[in-house]
């Protein structure tokens, strides 16, 4: 709005009321007479006037980043784009205004556009409150206290000494429980997690091969706005797809090598692999290999948080959970059982329930974006 179209002179009610709403001592300054005659401001006064509109400044700058997150995360319309970018552009010009009316010493003018701002960011912040926000779910791996890494030697509660070549599991299904013990399921949430060497992709005419990756962190973008009480997820694929791999959701896919022909009689997904060598009794060294990904290897994670969190899109969450590898060994010996298969049913139950046991909640955090 141009400066000559702000009305003055204001009555002393209305200056007092948009005074009282942004909390300013300035009172002095409201009168019946316009910006020529208004007394000056004490140097505190002016100071809080600025300072008003560096915290909305500030405001504008946190919400034009949310939009253009927003924006790229979610499949918005481009109308939809075009109307929150012109919001922001609209408080943008108002604090400009209320920068060049306190240049001027219109102060009633600086109070007009700070109002006028203030109740603009409200709206705009209720608006992205009731939109989607993102969630960071990371399981990092551990052999007990140590960091988990391939090609070195641990031991476990049995006694065994083992060192790893491959570990990776699907982690399926993530979701988000809310206060009335109902959940939010996230879309397409089939994530490949794993610690592997590069390899050649079984099943291809031409060599492929999948790169060395460690892969311990999930992002969904596109998280519906709530408040949520705890978080759930399964490691394997559940039946609707482990049965007809030609269906396609999220990461899955057959030339994963999370799909071996050992499996392809049950016509299913390897839910989980572990695979290293381990000290055999004679001090030399063998191979072991366990497997799962029948429908009954199937299992649900449930962690509950310490207090209901927040998510949307002003409002991100970062669940940390810890992901004890030594967990697998509590109740298995790679020097008994070298090798867990699809033609292995009580050891199969037995890892997959371990493959359960082994997340613990670590830290949540849900800060502002």
């Amino acid at each position: 709005m141009p400066q000559n179209s702000v009305p003055s002179p204001l009555s002393r009610a209305a200056c007092a009321l948009l005074l009282a709403s942004l909390s300013l001592g300035v009172l002095n300054a409201c009168g019946d007479s316009g910006p020529a005659d208004s007394p000056s401001l004490s140097a505190e006064e002016r100071q809080q006037l600025e300072q008003r509109i560096a915290d909305l400044e500030a405001d504008v700058a946190q919400l034009q980043a949310q939009v253009a997150q927003q924006q790229q995360d979610q499949g918005r319309t481009a109308q939809e784009n075009a109307a929150l970018t012109a919001q922001v552009d609209t408080l943008r010009t108002q604090l400009a205004e209320a920068r060049e009316l306190l240049d001027s010493q219109d102060w009633d003018g600086v109070l007009v556009r700070l109002d006028e701002a203030r109740g603009e960011v409200e709206r705009l912040k209720a608006l992205l409150l009731a939109t989607e926000g993102r969630l960071s779910l990371v399981a990092a791996l551990t052999f007990g206290d140590a960091p988990f890494a391939l090609d070195q030697p641990f031991t476990t509660a049995r006694g065994d000494t083992v060192q790893f070549s491959e570990l990776r599991y699907w982690l399926t299904n993530v979701k988000l429980r809310k206060q009335d013990g109902t959940t939010v399921a996230l879309a397409n949430s089939y994530h490949l997690m794993d610690v592997l060497k590069e390899q050649a992709v079984e099943g291809t005419a031409s060599p492929t091969v999948l790169p060395a990756r460690r892969r311990e962190q999930v992002d969904v973008t596109a998280v519906p706005a709530g408040t949520y009480t705890g978080i759930e997820f399964s490691v394997g694929v559940d039946p609707a797809y482990n049965d007809d791999m030609s269906r396609q959701s999220g990461e899955l896919h057959v030339l994963t090598n999370m799909a071996s022909i050992s499996w392809m009689w049950f016509t299913s997904y390897i839910f989980t692999k572990t695979k290293g060598q381990y000290v055999t009794t004679d001090g030399g060294t063998a191979p072991f290999a366990w497997e799962t990904g029948t429908n009954a290897d199937y299992r649900t994670v449930s962690q509950t948080f310490a207090a209901p969190v927040t998510v949307n899109a002003q409002k991100q969450l970062t669940v940390r959970l810890r992901a004890d590898v030594a967990t697998l060994f509590s109740t298995l010996s790679p020097r008994v059982t070298p090798t867990i298969n699809a033609s292995d049913a009580t050891s199969r139950s037995t890892l997959a329930n371990a493959f359960q046991a082994m997340f613990s909640l670590g830290a949540v955090e849900n800060p502002d974006r």
